[in-house]
């Protein structure tokens, strides 16, 4: 479906095209919550595609990897994800932080949020489907072993396609690419501005 195609809508037509990106602008803003506040088995549950006919297809792609598939994706964004985050722990309390190594405890010091701003967004003709593009200014701060913190400022761009599944607009192909990250309190023009590549450097 041609995404630019120019036709006239009637006002009942534009209502739900309105409505549409309303809903989607909504979806991502909720990803953001969920990503700051570490609840990523509730965003895929609760904001990715969960019929066959798009799990197979749907991916997630970073500098670092390109993940096929909710289970590929699940597998990366969370199963990975926590499996960092339990070796960071494990680091901290070896490093005689008096906390208990225990799932409850994962992220123990660490803080991050990344927003999602200047939303732009388009419709398909049929409005089955949608794609839109934002830019991800962010923050990261990251616990070391020593009980001191690593602060970065982030700026990605985002991109994703989305399907309305069963009525609800759900997220199918998602790419955030970050440009760069700079350490908290650094000069600019210290650091590389260049894309990040290699491995991720907050364990995401």
């Amino acid at each position: 479906m041609n995404y630019y195609e120019s036709r006239k809508y009637t006002d009942d037509e534009l209502i739900i095209r309105i409505t549409d990106k309303e809903e989607i602008k909504n979806l991502m803003a909720r990803r953001a919550f969920y990503q700051a506040n570490d609840q990523r088995q509730r965003e895929i549950d609760e904001l990715w595609v969960c019929t066959d006919e798009y799990r197979a297809s749907a991916s997630y792609g970073r500098n670092w990897g390109y993940y096929v598939g909710m289970d590929s994706i699940s597998n990366y964004y969370v199963t990975e994800h926590q499996k960092k985050q339990l070796a960071a722990l494990q680091a901290i309390a070896d490093g005689g932080a008096d906390v208990a190594v225990t799932p409850e405890n994962l992220g123990y010091g660490c803080t991050s949020f990344h927003e999602t701003t200047t939303p732009m967004l388009y419709i398909a003709g049929d409005g089955k489907t949608a794609r839109g593009l934002w830019y991800v200014p962010g923050q990261e701060t990251i616990m070391q072993p020593d009980g001191s913190a690593k602060c970065y400022w982030t700026m990605d761009n985002m991109s994703a396609d989305f399907v309305k599944e069963n009525g609800a607009w759900k997220l199918w192909h998602l790419v955030v690419c970050s440009d760069f990250f700079v350490e908290a309190g650094t000069d600019f023009q210290e650091g590389t501005l260049e894309p990040l590549t290699g491995p991720d450097p907050f364990r995401d």
